[in-house]
C-alpha cells in the first residue's frame, strides 16, 4: 500500500523537483532517483512505507538546476494511507496560538529520529560484541605467542646442552710426547764436514791413482806384446802388478 504525502515544504510558494530515492533499495523500491514536481510551495506524492533501518534521501532542486544533487533531508514514511509533511508554524496563520498537540509531521519527524536513534543503539551493540570478540582474540593469541617463545627457549636450551655434550665426547685425546735430542755444538758440525770433503777428495784421489795405474800396466802390456826379448809382466812381483792381475781377471 502506496502512503500519501502531502503538505506545504516552504512558505515563499516556489516551485521546483523534488528528488528522492531510498538509502537502501529494497522491494518494490528501486535504487535509482525519483523525480517529483513541486508547485506553489507544496507537495503531493505517494511513496512505498520505508522498512526498517531504510530512509528516503531528499533533495530540493530549482528549476533548470542541473548541479549535481546533494542531499539534505532524510524521510521515514510510516505504513499509514496519508501524512502530512507541512510544519506546525505554518499550518496556522495570522499567528494563532500553536496547537498542544503534535502535529503528523512532527510525528513522523519524532518516529524518524526514534527509529535511527535505535538502530544506532543495535549498531553500538553491535560493535561492542564485535571488539569483545576481538579483545579476546587478542588475548588468546598473546598467549599462544608466550607458550610459543617458552617452548621455543626450552629446545634452544636443549640444543645446547646437547651441543656440549657431544662437543665433550667427541673431544681427541692429545698425546704429548717428548724427544731428548743432543745437538752437537756447531764447531763438532764444522769438524764433521771438514772430514766428509777430505774423505771425498781422498776418496776421488785414490780413483784417479788407480786408473793411472791400469793405464800403465796397459802400455807395459802393450809394450811387452811387441817386444818378445822384454821380460814377462808376470816375472816381476809386486802390489801393482798384483792388482793389475786382478783387474785383468789373471
Amino acid at each position: 500500500m502506496m502512503t500519501k504525502i502531502i503538505g506545504k515544504l516552504f512558505d515563499d510558494g516556489r516551485d521546483g523537483i523534488l528528488i528522492i530515492k531510498p538509502s537502501k533499495p529494497f522491494f518494490g523500491c528501486s535504487k535509482h532517483e525519483n523525480r517529483y514536481p513541486i508547485n506553489n510551495g507544496t507537495v503531493d506524492i505517494e511513496l512505498l512505507p520505508t522498512p526498517a533501518g531504510i530512509h528516503y534521501l531528499v533533495s530540493f532542486k530549482a528549476p533548470g538546476d542541473f548541479s549535481r544533487t546533494d542531499f539534505t533531508l532524510r524521510w521515514r514514511v510510516p505504513d499509514q494511507t496519508e501524512v502530512d509533511i507541512t510544519p506546525a508554524s505554518s499550518a496556522q496563520p495570522g499567528g494563532a496560538n500553536p496547537r498542544t498537540s503534535p502535529s503528523i509531521f512532527e510525528r513522523v519527524q519524532l518516529k524518524r529520529v526514534a527509529g535511527e536513534l535505535t538502530d544506532t543503539l543495535n549498531q553500538k551493540d553491535d560493535l561492542n560484541q564485535k571488539l569483545l570478540q576481538a579483545e579476546a582474540r587478542v588475548q588468546q593469541l598473546q598467549n599462544e605467542l608466550q607458550s610459543f617463545r617458552r617452548s621455543t627457549d626450552s629446545v634452544l636450551a636443549n640444543r645446547d646442552k646437547t651441543i656440549a655434550q657431544l662437543q665433550e665426547q667427541n673431544t681427541p685425546t692429545v698425546n704429548t710426547v717428548y724427544l731428548d735430542k743432543p745437538v752437537p755444538p756447531a764447531a763438532l758440525y764444522e769438524r764433521i764436514n771438514r772430514l766428509e770433503q777430505e774423505n771425498i777428495r781422498l776418496l776421488e784421489l785414490n780413483a784417479e791413482y788407480y786408473k793411472s795405474v791400469v793405464d800403465l800396466y796397459q802400455l807395459q802390456l802393450d809394450k811387452a806384446r811387441n817386444s818378445p826379448q822384454a821380460l814377462p809382466v808376470g816375472s816381476v812381483s809386486s802390489p801393482q802388478k798384483r792388482l793389475l792381475r786382478k783387474l785383468l781377471g789373471k
